[in-house]
């Protein structure tokens, strides 16, 4: 039979659990005690009683937890940032951000924002584009040379990609819009 976590384990502390364990660490009994009277886990008593000699309070602290340091006017900034100066890396722009805001955020941030708001990086494009000429020249081309017979081991197709493996080449990615 699996075992089952007891979901009163994982709520939050009433007062009235809050002032029974203060209660009870104030009369002297242990931390394992105390957690097996009000029956929970001796890892939740013991903040509660620090934060009660250091602090004399017991309630929790508003706004702990993360911050939502998101809105769809800081969102429309960033992007505008990522746009005007597209080859930006995610750590430039964070760099930026940080400058202009006053709000620190990581490089996976500013990633995942900009892919939201439909901005990818891809390499900047070095080619002029084929125009409807070239494309029926090619086509002329391929109708002529149909038949053609050739020693394949001595053809060399020169649109090869190449990879790097160990390094970085330097290659530069640009912001644009998703289609």
């Amino acid at each position: 039979m699996p075992l089952r976590r007891k979901r009163a384990r994982f709520e939050q502390l009433t007062e009235f659990e809050r002032g029974r364990i203060i209660g009870l660490r104030e009369a002297g009994l242990s931390y394992r005690a105390v957690a097996a009277r009000v029956q929970r886990n001796s890892s939740t008593v013991r903040p509660l009683w620090k934060q009660w000699t250091d602090e004399c309070r017991t309630t929790r602290k508003s706004g702990s937890g993360l911050r939502n340091v998101r809105s769809a006017r800081e969102d429309r900034h960033l992007v505008r940032m990522a746009l005007t100066d597209r080859p930006a890396s995610s750590r430039q722009l964070t760099a930026q951000w940080s400058l202009a805001t006053g709000i620190s955020l990581c490089a996976s941030s500013i990633r995942r924002r900009l892919l939201q708001r439909g901005l990818r990086a891809r390499t900047p494009l070095y080619r002029i584009p084929l125009t409807l000429n070239h494309h029926h020249l090619r086509l002329q081309w391929a109708a002529q040379h149909r038949d053609w017979r050739a020693d394949w081991q001595h053809v060399v197709f020169s649109d090869e990609s190449r990879f790097n493996l160990y390094y970085h080449d330097g290659r530069i990615h640009v912001r644009t819009l998703c289609r």
